[in-house]
């Protein structure tokens, strides 16, 4: 049953997987931001990737033809910087494995960068596709010195046009293997980034759905501080899931069959 989708007063989105796959919009895709926008619905896009910074981010989202202000933007290197911001008031030092987005966010929250891991105070890690065995060393000496070790997301994967890529959660294994240290993660599944989201938002968890494509991110992750869910089909998970405690409430095929629940659901009201 849908009748909770009357109640639905802002949206989260995933990004890679429901609205696009590598270059590649997704159909029904601009057609629901659309639709959301009429129906003058305030969403949020909540994405793991910490490659860009929220006003790259933002606009990457305009060029693909999809309506975004800095402002409506929470990935996780933001949620990262928000998190360390208050965890480490002091701003320590901290050595970054991750690509431009994730060093100009954590620069501009105040935090000094730094390569060297005898420096390192702090290290976080996130997507890296410039990945060398040198700064898996860096951030094994800090880590196995005692360095808090943090993860923008866990994603082990994540899609393109041509299949599943290696994601940050891939290099954390790597350093987990290394230092038989596990890091926090701070991006979906972990409540930090869905707080930040939320707060952005100005609504309360129960007056507003997660749309996703990961069960074990995006769906766990907002089932976990009270959102209603979303799993649309044409990103990581293909196939509707068996019922259970981490269950998405509807399952839908792409963006346009979520349109139409909506819609039915405000001609019922």
């Amino acid at each position: 049953m849908t009748e909770w989708l009357r109640e639905i007063r802002g949206v989260l989105l995933d990004v890679d997987g429901v609205l696009y796959r590598g270059n590649h919009v997704i159909p029904g895709a601009r057609e629901f931001l659309a639709f959301l926008e009429g129906r003058e619905l305030p969403f949020i896009y909540l994405t793991n990737n910490s490659t860009l910074s929220p006003e790259d981010y933002a606009a990457r989202l305009r060029a693909k033809g999809f309506p975004a202000q800095t402002e409506q933007v929470v990935g996780s290197a933001e949620a990262t910087a928000h998190f360390l911001a208050h965890k480490h008031p002091s701003r320590p030092r901290v050595l970054i494995i991750g690509e431009k987005g994730l060093h100009q966010v954590l620069d501009k929250a105040g935090f000094p960068l730094t390569d060297n891991g005898d420096e390192a105070e702090v290290v976080v890690v996130g997507l890296d596709r410039h990945l060398t065995y040198a700064k898996l060393a860096e951030a094994t000496y800090a880590i196995r010195r005692g360095a808090p070790f943090y993860g923008t997301n866990p994603d082990r994967t994540f899609p393109t046009e041509r299949g599943f890529a290696p994601g940050g959660g891939a290099i954390l294994a790597a350093l987990e293997a290394a230092t038989d240290c596990p890091p926090t993660i701070i991006g979906k599944p972990e409540p930090p980034i869905f707080h930040l989201a939320l707060e952005r938002l100005g609504l309360p968890p129960e007056h507003v759905v997660m749309i996703g494509d990961r069960i074990e991110t995006d769906i766990l992750g907002a089932k976990r501080v009270g959102l209603r869910t979303v799993l649309v089909l044409t990103g990581v998970t293909t196939r509707a899931p068996s019922p259970g405690p981490n269950a998405p409430d509807l399952v839908v095929p792409d963006l346009y069959a979520l349109k139409d629940q909506i819609e039915t659901s405000i001609v019922s009201n």
